[in-house]
């Protein structure tokens, strides 16, 4: 029988750390790959404790699930499997290898290529750090290329801790020495400003092959995060666009008030350097020109081609008004192939839509509907008040009643309902699994409230 954690079948196990263990898994629901990691529970520790470590898992992973953005792991479910005792994150899965893994074999990646990752990756981190959730642990080994087209994800918000969060210690220092800020390696408060350090020093490493502080020992390590200045990246690497030694002066900055303030304003400086070099910007495209410049002229009949002595400038050559029939010809046909094509396209892709025909009696609350872990649709709750309760439920004068109109892509799908209502207690939601056609419509009813019997229950009719 196969291995499962929570309703994940274990295919293999594709990574291991200090923390716990990552599988690729099968979702039977919703049939596709995931990634699973579980995490491995501190020893000795107490009930109250275990509870208070537990609670702090689900908040993160909670916080984690609610980052959308293309250079971010996207995180499915989080839970505990109540037989084998382990709590564990279901995420996307990426096929490809890590950016350690890709450093390890070449030694450093194009700049141009670089410069890209920097972008999204930057990019990426401001939509997490304005969500409130600082990385920790930004490293290669936590940048996920997915292959084939090689875009860059980060991966592992597993030590991420909201900057709100009070179950941890300020100065609990977690991540990887070699990329921790020197703040970090101090046990110091960390914000944005330190993820941003830790991915500068990625950046270094990537553009030249080194990292920009080194040490025999993690003592010596250590010292040099702290207090020594890197080597100018301009003097290991020859072939930089100019620029980026004032760009690691300001990005590796001992103190943080003299780094990016944000990831915003660290992608805009990659974005000036990149801006200020052509061959950043423009690689590869002048051959195409070149080709598209001489079939021009090939078509055309522009000066340069041979012609016979009876070709006039008013009476055109046969085989002038034959090549030109000629190319008019086939642009038309693939003028309506590509008509063709793209009207299938579109009537295979087609979205889909769900009607929510929605009712609730909570006072106050959040409701969130969530497709494949992304949220789709969000809503403050705020059913009327009444006197009499007893009365207010008979004329159903005590729950407000909404529509709306959701578009979703076609196939099969999760969607979950989650309420945070305090007047209801801790969050609680339902979820089902949906199959949508191209251009169907289907209507989804929800009834939030304890006065319904369930907190929450969703139908698709």
């Amino acid at each position: 029988m196969a291995k499962k954690i929570g309703r994940y079948v274990l295919e293999r196990e594709i990574g291991r750390g200090a923390m716990g263990v990552v599988y690729l898994a099968r979702d039977p629901r919703l049939n596709r790959q995931v990634a699973v990691k579980t995490f491995s529970l501190p020893e000795g520790l107490d009930d109250e404790r275990l509870r208070e470590y537990h609670a702090r898992f689900l908040r993160e992973a909670q916080a984690a699930a609610s980052l959308s953005h293309p250079g971010i792991v996207i995180i499915y479910d989080a839970d505990d499997d109540p037989k084998l005792k382990l709590p564990f994150i279901a995420m996307e899965y990426v096929p490809g290898r890590s950016l350690r893994q890709l450093l390890e074999k070449g030694g450093r990646i194009a700049p141009r290529w670089a410069f890209r990752m920097g972008a999204v990756l930057s990019d990426a981190l401001q939509v997490a750090h304005e969500a409130g959730i600082i990385h920790r642990d930004i490293k290669p080994a936590n940048v996920l290329l997915r292959r084939p087209d090689g875009a860059p994800k980060i991966a592992d918000f597993g030590v991420a801790r909201l900057s709100t969060s009070d179950l941890t210690n300020t100065g609990a220092a977690l991540g990887s020495p070699a990329y921790m800020s020197p703040e970090q390696i101090r046990g110091g408060t960390v914000d944005a400003r330190s993820d941003l350090f830790s991915l500068a020093t990625l950046f270094y490493e990537a553009l030249c092959g080194r990292r920009p502080f080194t040490g025999d020992d993690i003592a010596s390590l250590t010292y040099s995060i702290a207090h020594e200045t890197p080597i100018a990246i301009s003097r290991r690497a020859r072939d930089l666009p100019v620029g980026l030694d004032e760009f690691f002066e300001v990005a590796l900055a001992k103190n943080p008030e003299n780094r990016f303030p944000d990831g915003a304003s660290f992608r805009q400086a990659l974005w000036e350097i990149e801006r200020s070099q052509p061959s950043l910007r423009q690689e590869g495209t002048s051959v195409v020109g070149t080709e598209e410049n001489s079939l021009a002229a090939e078509a055309s009949g522009t000066p340069g081609e041979s012609q016979s002595p009876s070709d006039t400038p008013n009476k055109p050559s046969r085989r002038g008004f034959r090549g030109r029939f000629l190319v008019l010809k086939t642009s038309l046909a693939a003028s309506l192939s590509l008509m063709i094509l793209a009207g299938a396209l579109y009537w295979f892709m087609r979205p889909a839509h769900l009607k929510l025909d929605a009712r609730s009696t909570l006072e106050t609350g959040r409701l969130s509907l969530l497709l494949d872990g992304q949220e789709v649709y969000s809503r403050q709750l705020s059913a009327p008040r009444t006197g009499n309760r007893v009365l207010g439920k008979l004329l159903r004068r005590d729950q407000e009643s909404f529509e709306d109109w959701i578009r979703v892509p076609p196939g099969r799908h999760e969607l979950a309902a989650r309420v945070i209502s305090e007047e209801a207690g801790p969050q609680f939601g339902d979820s089902l699994v949906v199959d949508l056609k191209a251009g169907e419509t289907r209507t989804l009813r929800m009834v939030a409230g304890r006065t319904f019997g369930t907190p929450v229950s969703l139908k698709l009719d």
